[in-house]
């Protein structure tokens, strides 16, 4: 969805709107900058306390910020110098060496407040980074409003991690002058406006699980009421995954299961880079580290002799699901009402071997299944114009109309061999969506030798917003004609 300028508008103009532009421009005090990050994102206070935040915030302005408050107009690359200058040089107060020179893994923590600070200083160029722990609320948002976001770094490249938030800075001011905002309104856009809009959007359902992780820590300190958050884990972990969480010491035992209620996402902000958002706590009877120790299938096992170290994201096969399963039918507790894995299988005498035999075997009988055929309701290779002597060529094409300069179509689909983790996935969308932009599309479906990914548009595409089918779900009637239905919008 492009933004919408009278919408916004209406937004800025109203009573709401006006005050919560004006919670970002009357900031005076420490205390206004800590209530705002606790207004819009208050699991802040999972990690930092208020005296906290606003010692940091105070020590940032006193000692790093206040020392360019000087400088009036700089340039776009100029605000940028300004940025590396401060991160780079680490921060002393009197005497004390608080942040190291160079120590850019310690100086992510502190990105969020530095944002605040630089926010007030020179707002032109900088806005205010409150989402912590919620980088794929981020990323939806671009989704969203079109927004493309600069490629992640790689994780030991700590300092273009610390950079990535100027690289997010300039991608929103391009974004904010394009669409006349002030630096106020589109802090107002970010954190109120936007978030509105995409709670109303409609949440897709969570997929059964096809793998288990193991992830650790102590939830104590979250309260023994905590129930959802985001918890460091393996980047290709996918939704509706099972999370089994060992509780380090003084517990040192498996307490509960979670459900992973987004893919994998990669924050280039938090140390730990690879998360998931955990949700739909389930607790068991514990199993202590002593009882894995001496259980004769666990005794051997490589993460239960290394004392649980490196827990978090350590794949869990179905083996190794099935023996814990057992071990807590063992303690009265009824495991029917635990999560199951689920292992897709190809439909009978199907045999995939290249990306050609998902389209021939899997994709091309299922659309003949439907009453759908090549060259009438579908097309292969539908050159698009995409710029200046420019053409694409999607793999399928379904309700189409490709008259020259005039390329349509309702379902765009890609094919590919086997999406094997969540960044082949994410690649295949992006390009799928840079199609569907072209053709106009309601739908998006990937598949490949395992599964089918349908997205359908709201007012955009969302990558965390899909329903996932398996070859073998086609055999069942109800999900057959479910999927079909999704499909056959030609009327719409």
């Amino acid at each position: 969805m492009k933004f919408n300028q009278y919408i916004w508008n209406l937004y800025k103009n109203s009573p709401e709107g006006e005050t919560v532009i004006s919670s970002f421009s009357d900031r005076k005090e420490w205390i206004d900058e800590e209530q705002l990050l606790e207004r819009y994102n208050p699991s802040i206070k999972d990690n930092f306390n208020k005296e906290i935040i606003c010692k940091i915030l105070e020590d940032f302005w006193c000692y790093k910020v206040s020392d360019f408050e000087g400088i009036e107009y700089p340039s776009l690359d100029e605000a940028g110098n300004i940025y590396e200058d401060i991160i780079s040089t680490g921060l002393r107060i009197e005497n004390e060496e608080v942040l190291k020179i160079g120590d850019f893994d310690l100086m992510l923590e502190y990105i969020p407040f530095l944002s605040m600070e630089l926010n007030c200083l020179l707002g032109e160029y900088f806005f205010p980074y409150l989402y912590i722990d919620r980088f794929y609320e981020l990323k939806r948002l671009a989704d969203y409003f079109e927004i493309e976001l600069p490629s992640i770094p790689k994780k030991p490249d700590y300092k273009s991690r610390c950079m990535y938030y100027w690289e997010l800075c300039k991608v929103f001011y391009l974004f904010r002058t394009k669409n006349n905002l002030t630096p106020d309104e589109l802090s107002a856009f970010m954190y109120d406006y936007a978030p509105n809009l995409l709670h109303t959007e409609k949440k897709s359902e969570i997929p059964q699980p096809s793998q288990a992780w193991f992830i650790g820590g102590l939830i104590r300190g979250y309260g023994e009421q905590w129930t959802t958050g985001f918890w460091q884990s393996n980047q290709e972990t996918k939704k509706g995954d099972i999370l089994i969480h060992y509780e380090t010491a003084p517990i040192s035992a498996i307490t509960c299961l979670w459900i992973a209620q987004v893919d994998g996402v990669i924050d280039p902000f938090t140390h730990y880079y690879s998360n998931t958002y955990v949700s739909n706590r389930i607790d068991i009877p514990h199993i202590t580290l002593k009882e894995l120790r001496e259980d004769e299938y666990f005794s051997g096992h490589p993460l239960i002799r290394k004392n649980f170290q490196g827990v978090n994201g350590w794949a869990v096969n179905s083996e190794d699901y099935l023996e814990l399963l057992r071990i807590i039918k063992t303690k009265g507790f009824d495991i029917e009402t635990l999560p199951k894995l689920y292992a897709p299988t190809l439909p009978k005498d199907v045999i995939v071997e290249y990306e050609h035999d998902v389209e021939q075997q899997l994709l091309e009988p299922l659309l003949n299944s439907m009453g759908w055929y090549e060259n009438k309701d579908f097309i292969r290779q539908l050159p698009i114009q995409a710029g200046r002597g420019h053409r694409v060529f999607p793999d399928y094409a379904l309700h189409y109309d490709n008259k020259p300069n005039e390329e349509r179509a309702k379902v765009l689909i890609e094919a590919k061999l086997h999406m094997k983790n969540n960044q082949a996935i994410e690649d295949a969308f992006l390009q799928a969506k840079s199609y569907a932009q072209l053709l106009e599309s309601s739908v998006i479906v990937l598949c490949d030798k395992y599964y089918l990914f349908v997205y359908e548009k709201q007012q955009s595409f969302d990558r965390n917003s899909y329903k996932r089918y398996t070859w073998l779900d086609m055999e069942n009637p109800d999900i057959f004609n479910e999927l079909k239905n999704k499909l056959n919008i030609k009327a719409q």
